[in-house]
């Protein structure tokens, strides 16, 4: 036998030696025993119970009060389905705050609110609920009670999510190897950027928008399979499902079709034209959306809170979106700081001459080559990128405003897209691993530290979305330039001064510790009404009433209509009229005419303070003052007696008969 033939002999062996080595040691690995579907399934369901289950007693933080607390038609149970389906998701709580839709695509995800409604009835809904009224402090304590259960569904929901996607990434991603399919569904079930997600309620339409857009790619393939009538009845059904939690289904038009031709090997011309049956719930959406979205009120002036590059130049706004794109992905590598609220002005406008802008579109522009070169190779890297890529663009702002220039929660379903490529590449580097045993090593020890790691982040910062105070009271330390987040954290220290009434000493301190939150929030953003409104309240109760007209008389300028804000300046006015009307009787005449003044402030609309003006004018002999005042008075009230009188009193004073008479 020839040297080349011994060799080649050798060669051959020694491969079938290296391959019956990676045999013995896969079999006897713990990755190769939990390949079973059903034990994968056990093993992931675990370990998100085992990061979630801490949630189980929260209370409700963020925007459940919007969704939840209160929504009338939450509230009311099965009776406000029908309101559901026909309204913006926040119509409700907009219109009971004397408020109303600010974005122009409006919110309709009306399921998760469906499911919300359903808890209400199933723990007692009420029939009789209109809104936020004076019985709202009861109605918060009996909704906060209840939200542990929303938790509990949340998780639940979210483990069940989990496993209709592990069971779409063996099926049809990965179906000749399993294990890719579970360490990618792992890594989607562990990832801390997740925790916004499953820690607050409200963002149950993330968690039902994967589950039916993974469930539809299930029953779509099982339709192209079988041929059987019923699964694509399911599957249309199903991405009628995923439309109604929220807007990324959108996304399936293309991502249907290409699974097609990628994981089946269609033409794409079939693959587009197996889609066309999905037309029809898309279709049916579509109605249903407009018409339960209204147009923007053009009376309605555009904030920076809802439009968060509305300060920003074009060049700004294009270069301040792609520096968030390349945010998300130091995110989903590195998922720290978590944030709730990334509103005006935490994400700080850039402009091209920044460099991570330009990383940032180096590494897109690769990332879109990247996509298209892998989709006409077939092969699964293109489909991941499409779906990361084709969901991070519903949010980038680049082609709608989504009312935030960033959020943890909106790269949750891009992030299946990262899950699938991190899980790709760590077994490509196991199998040009020479040894097997080194490759298994290698995937145990980086497994095992993720998990570590990314338990420890997701435990810790769900125990800050305990509530709304805990929430905030943490994020401002990291957000400190966030209006919104600072005016959340006053509100939570105005509540904890609410609750420490008696205590006098406590309750100063937290009123004190608001009104720093107030003006660090109105410092950021002028214009953030609320937080005027709310540091006037902090300011009224801490004695300093001439402190909070100037903030409510510029709420008044805006929003004229705010709940509560009315009364609010009446018993403003109140307090200085009577401070007024007690100097003039002890002859303080300018101590009189200041308390008049800031009366009349507050209550423009009242005669009695620029009545008193002009007597104290009067008084003091400044008579064309004094005539200006009571002119004022009678334009209020024309048939005002003693400002009638006074003004001939005056007339005679300046020796001119009085105006009109």
């Amino acid at each position: 036998m020839s040297k080349k033939k011994k060799k080649a002999v050798f060669t051959e062996k020694s491969k079938q030696n290296y391959v019956a080595i990676v045999h013995q040691v896969e079999e006897n690995h713990i990755l190769n025993i939990l390949s079973g579907f059903r034990l994968q399934v056990i093993v992931i369901a675990l370990i998100a119970f085992g990061f979630y289950c801490n949630t189980f007693f929260h209370g409700s933080a963020f925007d459940d009060r919007m969704a939840i607390t209160h929504n009338e038609y939450v509230q009311r149970g099965f009776a406000g389905i029908p309101g559901i389906l026909t309204r913006d998701a926040f119509q409700s709580y907009l219109e009971h705050k004397n408020s109303k839709n600010q974005l122009e695509m409006g919110r309709y995800r009306p399921l998760s609110f469906i499911t919300f409604a359903i808890e209400q009835q199933l723990m007692g809904a009420d029939d009789n609920y209109t809104g936020i009224d004076s019985k709202s402090d009861a109605h918060e304590i009996k909704v906060g009670e209840q939200m542990h259960v929303r938790h509990v569904v949340n998780v639940l929901l979210y483990i069940l999510s989990l496993a209709l996607l592990l069971y779409f990434l063996r099926s049809i991603v990965f179906s000749l190897r399993p294990l890719v399919a579970f360490v990618a569904t792992l890594l989607f079930a562990i990832h801390p950027l997740h925790t916004e997600v499953v820690a607050n309620v409200k963002s149950r339409d993330e968690i039902l928008s994967v589950l039916f857009i993974t469930l539809t790619f299930i029953l779509a393939h099982a339709y192209r399979e079988t041929r059987k009538m019923s699964k694509l009845i399911c599957a249309m059904l199903s991405f009628f499902l995923a439309l109604l939690s929220k807007e990324y289904a959108i996304t399936m038009v293309a991502l249907i079709p290409l699974s097609f031709y990628i994981f089946r090997s269609e033409s794409m011309k079939d693959s587009l034209v197996a889609t066309r049956p999905y037309i029809i719930p898309l279709g049916i959406y579509g109605f249903l959306r407009l018409s339960a979205i209204s147009g923007i009120d053009d009376s309605i002036v555009k904030n920076v809170m809802n439009y968060p590059y509305l300060l920003a130049t074009p060049s700004q706004k294009l270069a301040t979106e792609f520096w968030v794109l390349i945010e998300y992905i130091k995110l989903l590598f590195w998922p720290t700081p978590l944030i709730a609220d990334y509103s005006y002005s935490q994400v700080p406008y850039t402009n091209f001459g920044n460099p991570i802008v330009g990383l940032s579109l180096l590494v897109y522009a690769l990332l879109l080559v990247s996509m298209v070169f892998f989709i006409f190779k077939r092969n699964v890297i293109g489909f991941a990128l499409a779906l990361f890529l084709s969901n991070l663009a519903l949010v980038s702002n680049l082609f709608v405003n989504v009312g935030a220039p960033m959020a943890d929660r909106l790269v949750y379903h891009s992030s299946i897209g990262f899950a699938i490529l991190m899980a790709m590449g760590l077994f490509t580097i196991y199998d040009r691993l020479k040894q097997p045993q080194f490759g298994l090593a290698f995937l145990d020890a980086f497994l095992a530290l993720v998990i570590m790691l990314s338990g420890w982040k997701t435990i810790t910062r769900n125990a800050d979305w305990e509530n709304e105070e805990t929430l905030f009271l943490a994020d401002v330390k990291i957000a400190t330039n966030s209006s919104l987040v600072n005016n959340n954290a006053a509100a939570a220290c105005m509540n904890k001064a609410k609750r420490h009434f008696a205590d006098t000493v406590l309750r100063v301190q937290y009123l004190k510790e608001a009104v720093g939150y107030f003006n660090r929030a109105i410092e950021i953003n002028p214009q953030h009404l609320l937080a005027r409104f709310n540091r006037g309240i902090c300011f009224y109760n801490l004695g300093l009433v001439g402190n909070a007209i100037p903030d409510w008389d510029t709420v008044r300028k805006y929003e004229p209509d705010r709940k509560n804000l009315m009364n609010y300046l009446g018993s403003a006015g109140k307090i200085y009229y009577d401070k007024g009307m007690r100097f003039e009787k002890a002859n303080q005449t300018d101590s009189a005419l200041a308390a008049f003044k800031i009366c009349a402030e507050a209550t423009p609309e009242a005669a009695e303070p620029w009545y008193h003006m002009s007597k104290a004018y009067l008084a003091a002999g400044q008579t064309s003052k004094a005539r200006l005042a009571v002119n004022q008075a009678l334009k209020i009230g024309p048939n005002y007696t003693e400002a009638l009188n006074l003004q001939e009193e005056i007339a005679q004073a300046e020796k001119i008969l009085p105006t009109g008479k």
